[in-house]
């Protein structure tokens, strides 16, 4: 009777065991723009405050990023598959403005730019595993030039820019007036192109107020390239107000960023 109920104690231990959850490693974390897939469990993490990593890319380069480094790696008593692992980040980073290359059928690298900050990563996977080395590119002072401009518009199909304007007004200050200038200057120095000027803002106040405030900002900017002698026919602006924020609003920095203008390529 002994040896049995000593058999029952092991069993038990045994299922539980079996079926007690994995769970993450001390100390580790997801990192806050790459939602773990389900089902997924960190088997080994680290965060460097600075580090660098070798990141291939299109027309197969590479690109060396430095900055704030951390790599997670994900492992799950399931089968997921390779591909559909590497699908699911890249269609996510796609969703917010980022960039993907996938280069093999378990590997891509991931790019997002959000105002002046890049993040750049890299994701490998297995049908069980898969890990994310991403480094986090510090704020780098914005360049605000003619053929600065023209460069976003080309290689991306936009240009951030902090225009700053009297509060709650859409009235440009003095000092933003340059930033206008370098438009002024890439429109005349580039025929070719035509721009939508979009308005943005946080999220302080109503959503009918900013909304109405970022469509008066966006023309406010469009006015004072058309007077400066570029066809009106080449532009058109619009306001988004609070709707498409390119981080959250949470703290002043990420409402400083949400605050902005886009130029985007037509």
């Amino acid at each position: 009777m002994k040896t049995f109920k000593f058999l029952l104690v092991i069993l038990f231990i045994l299922l539980f065991t079996s079926y007690c959850p994995a769970q993450d490693i001390e100390g580790s974390k997801d990192h806050p723009m790459f939602n773990r897939i389900s089902g997924f469990y960190i088997a080994d993490y680290t965060a460097e405050d600075f580090g660098d990593h070798e990141f291939f890319w299109e027309n197969d380069t590479y690109v060396n990023v430095e900055g704030k480094k951390t790599y997670i790696y994900y492992e799950c008593d399931c089968e997921s598959g390779a591909l559909k692992i590497i699908r699911n980040f890249s269609n996510a980073v796609k969703k917010i403005g980022g960039k993907s290359f996938e280069y093999t059928d378990h590997t891509a690298t991931l790019f997002v730019k959000e105002g002046n900050k890049e993040t750049w990563a890299e994701i490998w996977s297995t049908p069980e595993t898969y890990s994310l080395t991403i480094i986090e590119k510090g704020e780098v002072e914005q360049e605000i030039t003619a053929n600065a401009i023209l460069k976003e518009l080309n290689e991306t199909g936009k240009a951030i820019l902090y225009i700053n304007f009297d509060s709650g007004k859409a009235t440009i200050k003095k000092e933003s007036m340059q930033v206008v200038e370098q438009i002024i200057e890439m429109m005349k120095l580039a025929l070719d192109i035509n721009i939508r000027v979009e308005g943005h803002t946080d999220s302080d106040g109503s959503s009918e107020s900013n909304l109405k405030l970022s469509v008066a900002r966006a023309k406010a900017v469009a006015d004072e390239i058309v007077k400066s002698g570029v066809d009106v026919s080449r532009l058109s602006s619009v306001g988004y107000g609070e709707e498409k924020p390119i981080t959250d609003n949470t703290t002043e920095e990420g409402k400083a960023k949400n605050r902005r203008v886009e130029l985007i390529k037509k």
